[in-house]
């Protein structure tokens, strides 16, 4: 808005606009006065142009866009722990016992109600989501009894703070359709403000009159796990009357509709997780010079769970997911490990694979064959 305002300009101006019988050549009692000042008016400007970008919910970045989003009702969504389920061989120890694996501690907890044993990641964020299962996991404390623990598969999801594109976008969406009275709009805002939720789809009336279902994502694009699914059902609608649904051979929680949580008196919820498609890449590969084969497959996965990971969280209401051929196609001809590749298949075939509504895509392995 101000990026013309600058010293040379303001310079000019002022030069020009001198009475012709004042001396302003450079070095002249005038030109020294003013150019002294206009180097502050400058900064000033360059100033404003900031505050000016800081202040607009479409440019404003950090703490700037918190600032913005709050006077919209939305909040950032704050980073979550990693949560694997625990193994052991020998005596269970007792909760609360710390573990370690590569630098990084967890603790291990019980999940009330279900007597699930899991160890949470100390540090919040994403990068405690590669650990497989079947890894040791190292008692920081001796534990009569214990022969071996060991991480199974992962619980729930670790997530870094939200970004600022994940959460303009979501200040944006509110905006757009209006959260009220419980419209769809209201539900999947209801969703995604709980932490642990990258993104909720919203089915109305999947099975009749006043049901609504909350197909939750966590922040990684990955389907939300068993403790973070019942938190939002507590959240929005409570099933406390231990109401269920089958639908298809399978068995659902649905709210009790009491308006006991946010939703309205009679609307019954059921939130679920979403359903993992997992897909396995494959194709054919002329390594760089001094590649190796685990390299290139390392750096392939690593590239393709950021594209699911954007195709995910980026799709808008309603709007069809799509794993193209071509893009992960694209993402190889960028590796540093790789000349070429030939014969690329998604699942064996060579076609797109499109998820279902409740379906998400995720990495199951990078094959080179």
């Amino acid at each position: 808005m101000f990026e013309g305002y600058t010293y040379e300009r303001l310079l000019e101006e002022v030069l020009n606009n001198a009475p012709e019988e004042i001396d302003t050549r450079q070095g002249s009692i005038f030109f020294d006065a003013v150019s002294g000042v206009l180097l502050k008016v400058a900064k000033l400007y360059t100033d404003l142009d900031v505050v000016s970008e800081m202040t607009r919910l479409a440019t404003a970045t950090g703490e700037a866009l918190d600032t913005k989003a709050s006077e919209y009702g939305v909040t950032r969504l704050a980073a979550t722990k990693a949560k694997y389920r625990a193994e052991f061989d020998g005596t269970t120890p007792q909760a609360g016992e710390r573990f370690y694996y590569d630098g990084a501690y967890f603790t291990l907890k019980v999940e009330a109600g279900t007597g699930v044993y899991y160890f949470e990641a100390e540090a919040a964020g994403e990068d405690g989501n590669d650990i497989y299962a079947g890894t040791p996991a190292v008692p920081v404390n001796n534990i009569d009894g214990l022969v071996a623990a060991t991480f199974g598969a992962i619980y729930e999801n670790g997530s870094n703070d939200e970004d600022d594109a994940s959460l303009r976008n979501r200040v944006f969406e509110k905006i757009a359709g209006p959260a009220e009275n419980g419209n769809r709009q209201h539900y999947k805002t209801w969703c995604e403000s709980r932490d642990g939720v990258g993104r909720a789809r919203i089915i109305p009336l999947w099975n009749g009159p006043n049901t609504v279902k909350g197909v939750l994502i966590d922040p990684v694009g990955k389907p939300c796990g068993a403790a973070k699914v019942a938190e939002v059902q507590e959240y929005i609608d409570p099933a406390g009357k231990g109401l269920t649904a089958t639908v298809e051979g399978k068995t659902y929680t649905v709210g009790d509709g009491l308006g006991n949580g946010v939703a309205n008196i009679g609307a019954h919820f059921t939130a679920v997780g979403a359903e993992a498609l997992e897909i396995t890449v494959t194709f054919g590969a002329e390594l760089a010079s001094g590649a190796t084969k685990q390299a290139a497959q390392e750096e392939a996965a690593e590239a393709i769970e950021r594209y699911l990971k954007e195709l995910v969280l980026d799709a808008g209401e309603g709007e069809s997911v799509v794993v193209r051929v071509s893009a992960v196609g694209a993402i190889l001809s960028q590796m540093e490990n790789l000349v070429d590749y030939s014969d690329l298949r998604l699942n064996g075939d060579t076609h797109n694979i499109t998820p279902g509504e409740e379906d998400v895509p995720v990495l199951r392995g990078v094959e080179i064959a």
